[in-house]
């Protein structure tokens, strides 16, 4: 009986979280799918024509545009500069690793507002672009989350093992971190990925105060509208739910075990990391010796 009970409540507490968290999403489609909504408890009428017009509005298209370039251009360098030095730091320098994971968490003792003000003073009329200067900014605030993410899937899969069994085998560094130690964190670099996507996506007081309408991202066109019309700002802000939604179940689905193979059985998937470790090593001697053979 006692299980039952703590079963029971379980669901009973995921119920009242799921609504505590869908209630505003709900609300906010209510009231973007609706002409007027004061006195009553549910809207007055339903329509589209809030979404039809933003659709149709080519500066927001112009908008969700120029906030994928920015946050896919922000992206490629985080990924380009990060997973390289975390890999060089946590297997060559063990004391400047222990460091860095005090350092990397700087960025949340300084408020966007702050730093901002202090970029605008340093790179303001220089030959320096601000958009430059905001892929920067953004890069430094998410060194706390990429860090300590590329750090935890290093760590998961024994990188330092794995590095010396190439070593044994006659393979360089990089040849070791290209095609293993990358296969080996592609999920955890997804997940990471995805975490600081949804915070570059959604970036506005740094973009704001370092481009301006210049650059009108989404979050900054929201802004714009919002004192134009609420229903219009209500609508933008589902659109830009949804789409993150969308993106999250994408990258979700490409990143499932279902999709890259057979199911494994319970033993494997416990075993998973070591199963993956002793492939890459078969994959490993294999590409040595393809190299062996093609100097002599």
């Amino acid at each position: 009986m006692k299980a039952k009970k703590t079963h029971y409540t379980s669901y009973l507490i995921l119920a009242i979280f799921s609504l505590y968290m869908l209630f505003p999403f709900v609300s906010t489609f209510f009231y973007a799918t609706s002409t007027k909504w004061s006195n009553t408890m549910l809207p007055n009428d339903f329509t589209f024509k809030w979404f039809i017009q933003l659709i149709e509005d080519p500066n927001f298209v112009a908008a969700v545009i120029r906030s994928f370039a920015l946050t896919f251009t922000s992206l490629a360098v985080v990924l380009v500069v990060m997973v390289p030095t975390v890999f060089l730091v946590y297997t060559s320098f063990p004391k400047v690793d222990q460091f860095m994971k005090g350092l990397v968490l700087m960025p949340y003792a300084i408020p966007g507002v702050i730093l901002a003000t202090g970029l605008l003073r340093m790179y303001s009329g220089t030959v320096i672009p601000m958009y430059l200067v905001l892929v920067g900014a953004l890069f430094i605030g998410s060194l706390p989350f990429m860090y300590q993410g590329i750090r935890n899937s290093l760590e998961s899969i024994q990188t330092k093992k794995l590095i010396e069994a190439a070593e044994i085998l006659g393979a360089t560094r990089l040849t070791s971190f290209i095609r293993i130690i990358l296969p080996n964190i592609r999920l955890g670099l997804l997940i990471t990925t995805l975490l600081i996507f949804s915070g570059f996506f959604g970036e506005f007081v740094l973009t704001n105060l370092l481009i301006g309408g210049r650059y009108e991202t989404i979050r900054i066109y929201m802004l714009r509208r919002m004192n134009e019309n609420g229903h219009l700002a209500s609508s933008i802000m589902v659109a830009y739910f949804l789409l993150l939604i969308g993106i999250s179940l994408v990258i979700t689905y490409l990143t499932s075990p279902d999709r890259r193979g057979p199911k494994k059985s319970k033993r494997h998937q416990i075993l998973g990391n070591r199963i993956s470790i002793a492939e890459s090593v078969s994959i490993l001697k294999i590409g040595v010796k393809k190299e062996k053979r093609q100097r002599i």
